[in-house]
């Protein structure tokens, strides 16, 4: 069924919305004040979702996305709107979840832009098809999508592409299907920071034919490498496998952030924006304050470190054992004394902290905090509580149980365009107790 819709406003995936029929249309890539052709596609019971057949009536925020896989791959979904236009829309995204999850209405900063819009991850991972091709699955669905680059990745991460593509062909070495469980390469990840690339093969066998092969080819990008295969024999896709293999090169990243020395394994978690990371760490440690202050959720413990100097005591709490024993050898590069890495479940560990906390920072999944753990935070009573957000839905939803009673009120919220030319978006929101309250 195809309909002529006007757009109306934008949805929390950046996508459009019309009305028909007393009911919501959501339609992907059409703009607000547009007019399309759209073709109805599924109908619920109490919204449409449609697919865009032609616009009719042009928005000025149009832009011509420069990847040609941009409607197939589903890795970045605002590349056909105006960069100053999406960073409008993101706001909103943030402001329309705060009011519709937290019922709260604060002011919401402009969102800092990011001095790269195209070629800024500095981490991505392929998947592999039978013909041993990377590439991407087209968003929820078994389509596969062969590309030659990726117009959001560092240029040399897309230099690699080529370089897999024809080590695997040369060498008849397939991407596993998870339905026919045929096929070895599960995924290649790429991790490209200070000019040194470190490389995790994900497969169902730990030997691959050939590997000096795909070593000849990465010479040739004359920087310092290294590389690991992953073995993961389950039918599941992740790089975490039953055995790890160092083959060939450097072993990790040694690298400097926010004046800290660290490194980079191939587990290690990445901001993948270092530009925009830099901005959201020190406006974070321009609101860090008191004596003892805790890091939840704090990963290899790199911002911890950098608060080092500014706190007379930090509590790192992390569940991931490999990322503590990054944050451990870190906190020993830069002869650090006073960060305690605490390894497990924050629910559990947080309230075994015994000092006085006047500061806690959370930087929770994309699922948000649990309501024990922001009932725990409630019941500590720290002067200020600074929370970083990837999703500003479970960030209102926690955001509603930190304000309840007024314990708390909000000094600012600012949006960061960590991910530019897609809908996701890092929000940071500074609280302070409300003294009158306690």
């Amino acid at each position: 069924m195809n309909k002529n819709l006007q757009i109306v406003r934008y949805g929390i995936n950046g996508e459009g919305i019309a009305l028909l029929n007393n009911k919501i249309v959501f339609v992907p890539f059409a703009l607000k004040d547009e007019t399309v052709d759209a073709q109805i596609i599924k109908e619920n019971k109490s919204y449409f979702t449609a697919k865009l057949n032609n616009v009719i009536k042009e928005s000025d925020n149009r832009e011509i996305p420069i990847c040609p896989y941009y409607y197939d791959c589903g890795g970045s979904n605002m590349q056909h709107i105006k960069y100053d236009e999406q960073l409008k829309i993101k706001k909103d995204i943030v402001k329309n979840n705060l009011v519709k999850f937290a019922n709260c209405h604060f002011l919401v900063n402009d969102v800092i832009k990011s001095d790269k819009q195209f070629y800024y991850r500095n981490h991505v991972s392929f998947h592999v098809n039978d013909k041993g091709q990377l590439g991407f699955y087209k968003e929820n669905s078994n389509d596969f999508v062969t590309i030659k680059k990726c117009f959001l990745a560092d240029e040399t991460i897309n230099k690699c592409i080529d370089i897999f593509n024809s080590y695997f062909f040369d060498n008849q070495i397939h991407g596993y299907n998870k339905i026919t469980k045929q096929g070895i390469i599960k995924l290649v990840d790429l991790k490209f920071v200070d000019n040194k690339l470190l490389v995790t093969i994900v497969s169902t066998q730990l030997n691959l034919n050939n590997i000096d092969h795909l070593f000849v080819r990465l010479n040739l990008l004359k920087i310092k490498y290294g590389v690991y295969v992953s073995l993961n024999k389950s039918n599941n896709f992740l790089i975490y496998g039953e055995k790890l293999k160092h083959i060939y090169g450097i072993k990790q990243i040694e690298t400097c952030e926010e004046n800290i020395n660290s490194f980079i394994s191939c587990y290690s978690f990445l901001q993948i924006n270092n530009y925009i990371k830099s901005k959201i760490y020190n406006d974070i440690s321009k609101n860090v304050e008191g004596d003892i202050v805790v890091d939840l959720y704090s990963g290899r413990g790199v911002l911890a470190s950098m608060l080092s100097k500014m706190a007379k005591k930090i509590y790192a709490i992390e569940i991931i054992k490999d990322a503590c024993i990054d944050a451990e050898n870190i906190l020993k590069l830069n002869n650090i004394q006073n960060v305690n890495i605490l390894c497990g479940d924050v629910k559990n560990l947080l309230p075994r902290i015994e000092e006085k906390i006047d500061c806690i920072i959370i930087d929770p999944p994309r699922k948000g905090a649990s309501i024990d753990v922001l009932l725990d935070i409630i019941k500590v009573k720290p002067k200020k509580i600074i929370y970083l957000s990837c999703a500003s839905n479970t960030l209102a939803r926690d955001l509603k149980i930190l304000l309840n009673e007024n314990y708390y009120k909000i000094k600012f919220i600012q949006p960061y365009d960590m991910f530019p030319n897609t809908s996701n978006i890092e929000t940071l929101v500074v609280l302070e107790k409300n003294e009158n309250k306690y």
